[in-house]
């Protein structure tokens, strides 16, 4: 059976909805409840706060028994790079290639689960397909932990997930951890001839920088002796520092935002209790000058790792799908499959495309990698007639 006409088709549609983080995800939810309702299928609509994004839940086969979760974002980072060579959120095909926002990342995997629908209808007799699309994920997996209680309150947990980021087609059994978080350092501003009745922003927004790259590189010195990552340690990284508005004024404001990635295991509570206390010295020594000044931390995202689970059958059984070797790949970069696995629900990654791709102009994923996913959808409704736990680890 080849499906992918439906899924070119499908993508198109998707890459056409401009689903950047900081907009609505609602006219896609849309479009995937209604192609799901043409099948008879229904949809858990899981919205944000806000009632403008949602995710979905959609369960394929009968719900009192184990099912397989196929697990994706619907958003994508923002497409302004100035260099693109089509419009970014039209599917354009250059050869054998499709360019767009979201088509590595992840729409191309979204395209191919939903051309699969019917099939997976006929052949869910024993084995569920849930489908779970979320919302904010490039944000810092915001919209996943609700849908992840859904999941996992299904009236039977699911027996595995795969979540279809781009790892051309390899089965990712582990990445790492994130935290990020914003210093807002307020100090008190003056004349900078007489900086001795200031106190200066930048200057404390400073030290703390240079005392977060000596922990960075404390963390260079401890490599992880599991599963390998690149690199092979825990991460600690400034992204931003702002402060000042003018050189004869002394700055009363400077915002550090900083990330830990971190690789499984790692104490992460640790180091966070280690910066709280460099801030505070720093809180103390402007409020020498200033009592009013003051430094606050935020929370801006943070999701956990996805520890190593190479013998797991989970790994085994998607690789059979995916017609690759059970490996141990990993992946720097995070995803939601953590949330999934702490869910105690078996979990790993694996989908079309290429992260080196995404985030970036002229974002591409090839008709060969969808007809790739298209093959490994088309093996899994060939199990759906069994228990998966018949099949889980098949070779």
């Amino acid at each position: 059976m080849d499906t992918l006409k439906d899924t070119l088709d499908i993508l198109d549609r998707l890459v056409g909805f401009p689903t950047v983080s900081a907009r609505s995800n609602l006219d896609l939810i849309d479009y995937v409840e209604k192609r799901l309702a043409q099948e008879g299928i229904g949809v858990l609509r899981i919205p944000d706060v806000s009632g403008k994004k949602a995710s979905l839940l959609a369960t394929i086969g009968r719900p009192d028994q184990a099912g397989i979760v196929l697990s994706a974002h619907t958003d994508v980072v923002p497409a302004e790079e100035p260099s693109w060579s089509s419009p970014p959120f039209t599917a354009t095909t250059r050869g054998d290639r499709i360019h767009g926002r979201g088509t590595s990342d992840m729409k191309g995997f979204i395209a191919s689960a939903l051309a699969h629908v019917d099939a997976f209808k006929r052949a869910a007799t024993a084995t569920p397909v849930h489908l779970a699309f979320s919302y904010d994920e490039e944000v810092g997996c915001r919209g996943a932990p609700d849908l992840v209680k859904a999941t996992a309150a299904l009236p039977v947990r699911p027996a595995l997930c795969i979540v279809g980021e781009p790892t051309s087609l390899r089965v990712v059994s582990a990445h790492k951890g994130k935290v990020a978080r914003r210093i807002r350092i307020t100090g008190r501003t003056g004349h900078s001839a007489m900086t001795h009745r200031a106190a200066n922003a930048v200057f404390a927004a400073a030290r703390i920088v240079a005392s977060l790259d000596d922990m960075a590189r404390e963390l260079s010195r401890l490599p992880y002796d599991g599963i390998a990552f690149d690199p092979p340690y825990s991460t600690l990284h400034v992204g931003s520092l702002h402060g000042g508005t003018a050189l004869n004024l002394v700055p009363d404001q400077a915002v550090i935002e900083f990330e830990i990635r971190s690789v499984p295991g790692a104490d992460v509570a640790s180091l966070l209790k280690r910066i709280d206390v460099l801030v505070d010295a720093q809180r103390q020594s402007l409020r020498r000058t200033a009592s009013e000044a003051d430094i606050v931390i935020e929370d801006m995202s943070a999701y956990p790792g996805l520890a190593p689970s190479a013998t797991d059958a989970a790994v085994k059984a998607v690789a059979d799908l995916a017609q690759v070797e059970a490996g141990q790949e990993t992946v720097s970069f995070g995803t939601e499959a953590g949330l999934y696995s702490e869910a105690r629900i078996p979990t790993v990654v694996c989908g079309p495309g290429d992260m080196a791709r995404a985030h970036k102009a002229d974002e591409w994923i090839g008709m060969d990698e969808l007809s790739g996913a298209n093959r490994m959808m088309q093996r899994l409704a060939q199990k759906l007639d069994r228990p998966i736990a018949e099949w889980m680890g098949a070779t």
